[in-house]
């Protein structure tokens, strides 16, 4: 894929491909390592964009890149990268993080940066390499982020969001892990000082205690008694840990085992002996101790109570002001690039019941009514489900209209308060509960609505509901900042709105000129009136006068010379400054190549910003004229066209017909030539073999109407040149006439060429007939054959198909011959230099369709006055292997065998189905006749004895042979089948498995089929 190709896919998935932060925040949240949470950044961003793979390299403190994330590149590739010292030339991450800017390299193969590094990245394909600095908050490079391609490209837009987005993600997690590692660090440092200063314990802060190896407590401090002050009293040297806790937790001093005292106290007697680091309780008095605990060398547990309170809560604020910053960030981000400002209302919905942790709620913008007054519509209702992420929510219906009661009254008390309005108390009778019951039908535990300023005006309100730990004015305070961005947000949602109006307006009026002049189909042209410069012109002018519209902008008419007569253009310029507009006259209008062309002007004087314009139009008349001559000549065409059609079904019909008489001719002298000499006059003899001679001649000749008529399928086979044209010598001398001496210069070393005979044969009648017509006065024609073979660098300059050897045949005349003009034009279908009532020009055409189709190609060369010869190359062996049985000369003729098997006949023509029942008697076969389909099964059903074989027919109307063989086949699976039909192209394709036969069949052939179909010739 090109550079546009991944412009254009990646802005048709923008929305779709950038990351959220929620990914990072989930992961942290979840405490998953450093590597984890970048790979997984790293897959969704490649899962979501299949070409590119994706790498993020850590900088350590000796400025070295240090494998972070890459999970699709070769793990060769990363090992030999890791370590990479940071320089300006060191390929595109060591360049980004040395100069702390993005490093686009476009195509590593030819960039100096990748010169040590380019023979790796070819032998894995990468071809293209953008890096970006991963900067922490201060600005210092954590390390980079980097795209690879395995195609040379550049970044889009699209691409330049996702790289920011995703270093912006990848910077909070490294740091995130560094603060992580640096609090790890300083907690263990915290707890091998509280380990060296035992001695102080007492006047430690922090809470202190120590229990033997039998778990017994050995001494606690004064804090540690002030922690548990409800079970104090049990907090004597010698009490068990396990008792001490079991009555704290039953006293309701722990808030984690309140319903669950036994289960906690034994997951807490199992931590407590074997004690991992820190954690954290909640009291029962809404305090949080840090529990640090761990085993003394006498194998005894020390432990340490650290009151966190503050950082918990303080943590708590930092982690929801976190989120409100980063909702407002991508709030505001969302519609700097988004211009959907209509989904304003619910992304800000959702920000807010995300941020509150509120369970439903609504937003409704303030706009002024039919009477002017200010009034609330419902843009956006929404639920989020527990535990569900922002993306998965649902519309949840309003259950009252919007000129609800209780809104009204909701509405008026915001305007004259401007205050929000909060509702904690189940049984607090107020209106906004009320209207939060209508609303949702739902059980309201908690709800606060919010006014939403901008610039001073009320531009809408919001209503969240069920907030677990209710709402209060420190969380109105808090959520503040977010209603600010809100108002903004709508405001800018109002701008945009009238913005998109205008400029649609603006649009429209545009588009409307436009399309009126550039779009009409009369050519249109401004000129300033004053210089005569053109300043505009339409599609209609440029198509017809055939300048481009650089040519043309800013020169003058008579630069251009479009009126040769400038006395005809002096008037129409008089006339206009006169009269303001007029003109309506047939003139010339001279185009580029100089064509004049006959047009009818019309002209105006405009005003535009005091300047003044003159607007000239014109219709093209030309095509008109030409259009009553062209008619005339497609008529022409037209009629040659369906007559040729016509001639073709007629010819196609005609033999189809005379095939079934052929049948009777030829068969009748079979049956007569196999009388036995004594009983046939010898006399007769050779009249009955000219009758079967004559008839031989007619079914070739029929084949070669079947041809002309195409009805036959192509039908492709070895044929011989020589043979075929020696057979045909004969007709193409009639053709010719007897004032064209027909000569043949055949090699007989010229190989079968792989064809359909009877399109070839086509395509040479249709050349012997051309030569014809252009020797009227007599002459010579040539028909010559022999091998070529061309080379691939020959074949592809001089005629562009495919090497190897050919078969030529060449048809040379010594006729008018043809003009350069016309041998280019001389395949072209319809074009003809002959007379109208001698020539359709379809013939040569014709040829070139045939050749064409059957792998050959066609040359000519010719010259007024001294003739013209084509020649035609069929080929020999491209893509086939010869068959020697299909190329060997026919063997001697076998003496006819029958047989005395039971055969029934079916064809629809009494006289076919009497001959060759006849023959068949004759041959020593027992033949039951069938005069059609019907009858034949009816014979089949009646016939009480075994029948061999159905010869019959293919095509008959009602029932055709195919049909009739299946239904008799499923009556007899053992009965054999041989179809005789006289067009067997279609045929051919519709058959299974099953013999066919030609008509008129000679008796031999015939008999040869019926011994081959019944199993005694393989």
């Amino acid at each position: 894929m090109n550079d546009d190709g991944i412009e254009v896919l990646a802005e048709q998935k923008t929305l779709k491909v950038l990351p959220d932060i929620k990914i990072i925040l989930e992961l942290i949240s979840k405490g998953v390592s450093l590597k984890d949470t970048l790979n997984t950044l790293v897959d969704y961003i490649e899962t979501n964009s299949k070409e590119m793979i994706c790498s993020i390299l850590l900088l350590d403190d000796e400025n070295q890149l240090r494998h972070g994330a890459a999970p699709n590149l070769p793990e060769d590739y990363i090992r030999n990268i890791d370590g990479t010292k940071i320089g300006p030339n060191q390929g595109s991450c060591g360049a980004a993080a040395f100069r702390n800017q993005q490093i686009v390299v476009a195509d590593i193969e030819n960039d100096p940066l990748w010169e040590e590094f380019k023979e790796l990245a070819l032998i894995y394909d990468l071809r293209a390499c953008w890096s970006s600095p991963i900067r922490s908050s201060t600005g210092a490079v954590l390390g980079t982020f980097a795209i690879y391609y395995h195609k040379p490209c550049k970044p889009s837009q699209f691409h330049l969001q996702l790289i920011e987005q995703a270093v912006y993600l990848a910077a909070i997690a490294i740091e995130h892990a560094k603060v992580e590692e640096n609090l790890l660090k300083s907690e263990q440092e915290s707890h091998r000082l509280r380990v060296q200063l035992t001695e102080a314990i007492e006047s430690l802060t922090e809470g202190f205690a120590l229990y033997d190896a039998d778990d017994r407590l050995v001494m606690c401090n004064t804090k540690y008694r002030e922690f548990y002050q409800e079970s104090a009293d049990l907090l004597t040297p010698g009490q068990r840990f396990e008792d001490h806790i079991r009555i704290s937790a039953h006293r309701g001093q722990i808030a984690d085992a309140v319903g669950r005292e036994e289960e906690w106290v034994q997951e807490r007697v199992k931590q407590h002996q074997n004690p991992k680091g820190s954690h954290r309780q909640k009291l029962g008095d809404g305090r949080w101790l840090l529990i640090s605990e761990q085993k003394t060398a006498g194998g005894g547990i020390a432990g340490v109570r650290t009151d966190i309170t503050r950082q918990v809560l303080y943590e708590e604020e930092l982690r929801s002001s976190f989120h409100l910053i980063e909702s407002i960030r991508n709030l505001l981000e969302h519609y700097i690039v988004d211009s959907e400002s209509d989904q304003v209302f619910e992304d800000l919905l959702l920000t807010l019941l995300s941020t509150s942790e509120s369970e439903f709620g609504f937003i409704a913008e303030v706009q002024k009514s039919e009477s002017g007054s200010p009034c609330l519509n419902i843009r956006a209702n929404k639920r989020l489900s527990p535990h569900i992420e922002l993306s998965e929510h649902h519309t949840i219906t309003l259950s009252t209209k919007q000129e609800s009661e209780s809104l009204k009254a909701l509405f008026d008390q915001i305007m004259r308060t401007r205050e929000a309005v909060i509702f904690s108390q189940p049984t607090e009778e107020s209106q906004l509960g009320s209207l939060a019951h209508e609303l949702f039908e739902e059980r309201v535990s908690s709800c606060l609505s919010l006014p939403i300023y901008s610039q001073g005006d009320l531009t809408g309100v919001v209503v969240i509901a069920n907030r677990p730990s209710g709402y209060n004015d420190e969380f109105i305070e808090f959520i503040k900042p977010l209603l600010v961005t809100g108002g903004t947000l709508l405001r800018a949602h109002r701008n945009e709105i009238i913005r998109k109006k205008n400029e649609n307006a603006l649009q429209i009026s545009e588009e409307r000129f436009s399309k009126i002049f550039h779009l009409n189909p009369l050519g249109k042209v401004i000129i300033n009136f004053d210089t005569e410069q053109l300043s505009d012109v339409n599609e209609s002018f440029l198509k017809t006068s055939q300048y481009a519209r650089e040519e043309v902008i800013g020169k003058t008419i008579h630069e251009l010379n479009l009126f040769s007569d400038k006395a005809h253009w002096e008037e129409i310029v008089r006339i206009a400054r006169q009269e303001g507009m007029g003109y309506d006259q047939e003139s010339i209008l001279q185009i580029k190549s100089g064509e004049k062309r006959s047009i009818q002007c019309y002209a105006c004087l405009i005003q535009t910003a005091g300047e003044p314009l003159l607007l000239v139009m014109f219709k093209d008349l030309t095509e008109q004229k030409n259009a009553g001559e062209l008619n005339r000549q497609l008529q022409i065409q037209l009629q040659h066209g369906q007559k040729m059609k016509a001639i073709g079904q007629l010819a196609a019909e005609v033999a189809h017909e005379f095939n079934n008489i052929l049948v009777g001719i030829n068969m009748n002298a079979e049956l007569l030539l196999l009388t036995p000499e004594n009983e046939l006059p010898a006399e007769y003899r050779g009249p009955l073999q000219e009758i079967k001679n004559s008839g031989e001649r007619a079914t070739d000749l029929i084949k070669q109407m079947l041809a002309f008529g195409r009805k036959k399928e192509p039908n492709i086979s070895w044929i011989n040149l020589n043979t075929m044209i020696t057979g045909n010598q004969n007709m193409f001398q009639r053709i010719l006439g007897e004032a064209i001496v027909l000569k043949l210069n055949l090699d007989p070393n010229t190989k079968p060429a792989w064809a359909d005979e009877a399109e070839i044969e086509q395509a040479l009648m249709n050349l012997v007939v051309n030569a014809r017509d252009a020797m009227p006065a007599g002459g010579t024609l040539i028909i010559s054959t022999k091998n070529v073979l061309f080379t691939e660098d020959q074949i592809s300059r001089e005629y562009g198909t495919l090497p190897g050897s050919y078969s030529r045949f060449s048809v040379i005349d010594n006729g008018c011959g043809m003009s350069a003009e016309t041998v280019e034009q001389v395949f072209e279908p319809f074009f003809t230099t002959k007379p109208a009532e001698m020539g359709t020009g379809l013939g040569l055409s014709t040829v070139f369709r045939d050749i064409s189709n059957n792998g050959g190609f066609i040359s000519v060369e010719s010259q007024l006055g001294a003739g013209t010869e084509f020649r035609i190359y069929l080929p020999q062996d491209q893509g086939k292997t010869i068959d020697a049985q299909s190329v060997a000369p026919p063997a001697s003729q076998d003496p006819i065998t029958g047989g005395t098997e039971t055969l029934l006949v079916c064809d629809d023509e009494e006289p076919v189905l009497t001959v060759v029942s006849a023959l068949l008697e004759k041959l020593g076969y027992s033949v039951i006749k069938a005069l059609g389909p019907r009858k034949a099964i009816q014979a089949a059903r009646s016939h009480m004895g075994k029948i061999s074989l159905l010869l019959t027919d293919f095509n008959m109307p009602d029932m055709n042979g195919q049909q009739l063989a299946k239904q008799l086949t499923q009556q007899d699976p053992e009965l054999k089948v041989l179809y005789l039909s006289g067009m067997t192209g279609k045929v051919l394709q519709d058959i299974d498995d099953y013999e066919l036969i030609q008509k008129p069949a000679k008796i031999g052939l015939l008999a040869q089929k019926i011994r081959n179909v019944l199993g005694d010739i393989k």
